[in-house]
């Protein structure tokens, strides 16, 4: 800037400089018309323009000596040894003309050094523009180093970073040492990675455990399924050969070591002593098992410790109101059964109380309907063929009173038909018990027995039997079901024995207050009563089934045939 403004005004004091030769030449040309007024005017333009002030700036801004001569000369010139001559009169033309050439002389070389201090100043301007973009162009280089290596390297570092966490490595770091806004995002990707890592990691040993957890559940599941499915399917049999097969199942699952079943029997057993010890090794029992001997059980006289150096873990299997065995597991000394051990283990003596309870259920039911079943055919005998047979033991000691009193013949002979006539009737009604008590249901349900029997009915005789059965939704007992089977067998028989008809229709429907009817309708000669004619007990029979069912039943006689219509309500309607 210095320079640029001390070049200012070099070419117009350079153009003065010239001018002031033209001007000189002009007054030698005038000096020769000898006109004073028009010499006076351009002497003051002369010299106004050598006292310019563009030409004076310019001596005064240089410093060198030599101009600032060169410019008193020519001054010295024109006022000393030029002016003087055209102010006399009359004027010196002719010195003029002579002093006019070393003027333009002075001039020249004033112009000359003018010249030469701006060509100086250019230069000193060029040389400093150079310098510049010089400075500039190595400034540019350093500061593009310095961007390069303070700026791009760590954006590319961070990029990377950042497209390898966006792949999910985060082991990567960055190292950016600046005290800028690099440095600081540099330090939260860094930390951002590490916690991102450390996340990554929990989350993936967290999915490990969760993973373990599931598998150990879904193992433990498959047992308890698998267990309760093998119990099911044999509910009806005795349970202990089928833990005798789980054992070992259970024994790898739990993964603690040998699995034992101690069973204890509630009936006669008031020191509660075992009567079966299983393991998962068929046919040995426990190595510490001393049975029958269960007082010197580890359990009872060294809190679990065997000669082994194990403890056995024991859960015990209780019912409704009895304890029915021990779950024991043979454990290293110390061992801490894990939660879902000790829940797997829980939830399997469940299973097996549950199974021994429903197994003693049954044979309880077995016995109760064993014993009802005796009753009922006690009773049977008791009111039919007891009864029958006992009149005819009466009439056998009449037979034996009048052959000794030596009755007549007719009389005797009446007492021997009446005697064969009952022993007929009982026979008859033996061989009706003996189809009532044999009667079962092969197949499940009772619409399934009632087709079996009609087709039974349907191929002895040539009454056509329909039926209709809507009982499909009515869940009915097994005793409801046979009670059921047996009225309608009755009837049957005599609809074919004595009712000489040509159809027979048997209906079962339940009304929506649940009470079940029972009819069975035939197009017969019909009944006279509802009573029991002498020596037969059909309908004595089908009261007693109806009764048995806390129902009703009803015989009447129809425009054409009998109706038989029998109403209970069922058990399940009964509990509600």
């Amino acid at each position: 800037m210095y320079q640029g403004e001390a070049i200012r005004g070099d070419a117009e004091a350079i153009n003065k400089s010239g001018s002031l030769r033209m001007q000189a030449y002009r007054l030698a040309l005038l000096s020769r018309e000898s006109n004073p007024q028009i010499i006076a005017d351009y002497i003051v333009q002369f010299e106004n323009t050598l006292n310019t002030s563009a030409l004076l700036s310019a001596i005064e801004k240089n410093d060198q000596p030599a101009l600032s001569s060169q410019y008193a000369r020519v001054v010295y010139q024109w006022q000393e040894l030029m002016l003087p001559l055209l102010q006399k009169t009359p004027l010196q033309q002719r010195d003029f003309n002579v002093e006019v050439p070393i003027f333009v002389t002075l001039l020249d070389e004033l112009v000359k050094e003018l010249q030469l201090e701006s060509e100086y100043k250019l230069h000193v301007i060029r040389s400093l523009q150079v310098g510049t973009l010089f400075i500039c162009v190595m400034l540019g280089i350093i500061v593009t180093l310095r961007v390069h290596n303070n700026v791009l390297i760590p954006l590319k570092e961070l990029v990377n970073l950042a497209k390898k966490i966006g792949r999910g490595s985060f082991e990567g770091r960055v190292k950016v040492i600046a005290r800028n806004e690099l440095g600081v995002l540099a330090d939260t990707l860094n930390q951002m990675s590490a916690q991102l890592s450390e996340l990554y990691t929990h989350l993936e040993q967290k999915v490990d455990e969760k993973t373990q957890e599931l598998q150990l559940s879904n193992r433990s599941l498959a047992l308890l399924f698998n267990s309760a499915q093998r119990l099911y399917n044999h509910s009806g049999a005795n349970p202990q050969p089928i833990f005798a097969e789980l054992l070992k199942p259970i024994e790898q699952t739990l993964n603690l070591g040998p699995v034992s079943l101690c069973l204890t029997s509630t009936l006669d057993n008031p020191n509660h002593e075992a009567h079966s010890a299983l393991t998962s090794t068929p046919g040995h029992a426990p190595d510490y098992c001393q049975l029958p001997n269960c007082a010197q059980c580890p359990l009872f006289i060294n809190k679990g410790l065997t000669e082994h150096g194990t403890q056995v873990v024991s859960f015990a299997i209780r019912g409704a109101r009895d304890d029915l065995g021990q779950l024991r597991v043979e454990v290293p000394l110390g061992t801490v059964l894990e939660h879902w051990q000790q829940q797997l283990i829980t939830a399997l003596t469940e299973l097996f109380s549950a199974s021994l309870n429903l197994h003693h259920l049954g044979h309880n039911q077995a016995r109760i309907a064993l014993m009802e079943e005796r009753a009922v055919i006690a009773r049977e005998l008791h009111d039919s063929l007891a009864q029958v047979l006992s009149y005819q033991k009466i009439q056998l000691a009449r037979l034996k009173k009048q052959i000794a009193l030596e009755a007549p013949p007719a009389e005797i002979n009446d007492t021997v038909i009446e005697i064969q006539t009952g022993l007929s009737s009982a026979y008859r009604q033996l061989r009706e018990l003996l189809v009532t008590f044999r009667i079962k249901l092969d197949t499940p349900g009772l619409g399934a027995a009632l087709h079996s029997t009609v087709g039974e009915f349907s191929e002895l005789t040539e009454v056509n039997i329909q039926t209709q059965y809507r009982l499909e939704h009515c869940p009915l007992t097994p005793n409801e079901e046979i009670h059921c089977l047996q009225i309608i067998r009755e009837a049957l028989s005599n609809v074919v024995k004595h009712a000489q008809a040509q159809h027979c229709m048997v209906t079962l429907y339940q009304e929506e207050s649940g009470t079940i009817h029972l009819c069975i309708e035939d197009d017969g000669i019909g009944i006279t009563s509802s009573d029991s004619p002498a020596g037969h007990y059909g309908l004595s029979i089908l009261t007693e089934r109806a009764h048995s069912l806390s129902g009703d039943i009803t015989i009447e006689a129809l425009e054409q045939g009998t109706g038989i219509y029998v109403q209970f309500l069922p058990h399940y309607k009964r509990c509600q």
